[in-house]
This record gives C-alpha cells, sequence and structure tokens, in this order.
C-alpha cells in the first residue's frame, strides 16, 4: 500500500510540473498546435495524471486488488490517479 501511495505523490508531481509550469509552457503550445485532443490532454492536470498513472503502472506494476493482472493494474491506476487528484 505504500507503494501505492508513493506512485500517487510522484504522479501529482509530474502532472503538476507537465500542464502548470513555465518550461513545459513551449511543450504544450507546440503539441496543440499539432493536434488539438492531445493538446488539450496535455494542458489538463487531472487528465494527464492519469496517462502517467497508466504509464508508471505499466513500468512498477503494483498490485492493489488480487485479481487478474490486467484488471487489477487498470484499477490500482485509476485509485492512483484518483490519489493523486487530491494532491
Amino acid at each position: 500500500m505504500e507503494e501505492i501511495l508513493y506512485l500517487s505523490f510522484v504522479i501529482a508531481s509530474i502532472s503538476f510540473a507537465v500542464t502548470e509550469t513555465k518550461i513545459f509552457k513551449p511543450m504544450r503550445e507546440w503539441v496543440k498546435g499539432k493536434n488539438a485532443f492531445l493538446g488539450e490532454l496535455i494542458s489538463c492536470g487531472y487528465c494527464f495524471g492519469y496517462w502517467v498513472a497508466f504509464a508508471l503502472v505499466a513500468i512498477y506494476q503494483p498490485r492493489l486488488y488480487a485479481l487478474w493482472w490486467l484488471p487489477d493494474y487498470f484499477f490500482t491506476a485509476i485509485v492512483i490517479a484518483w490519489l493523486a487528484a487530491f494532491q
């Protein structure tokens, strides 16, 4: 359970940094110019947090539930992203 909490802190930090800071503003504008959907995705901290959560769960593979691995990772990513949204 500790790993879930730590990953939520990391996801909150990454999401905030990419979607809100000045250093990533040129990247956000470039992505918006190339693809409006992806530009909106990278500008929304809540939305971007879910994609970061899915990526980090795929890398670190924490298990929150005792299910088949695919739904387990999916639900774990959702819980982690939800926790990250509160930070």
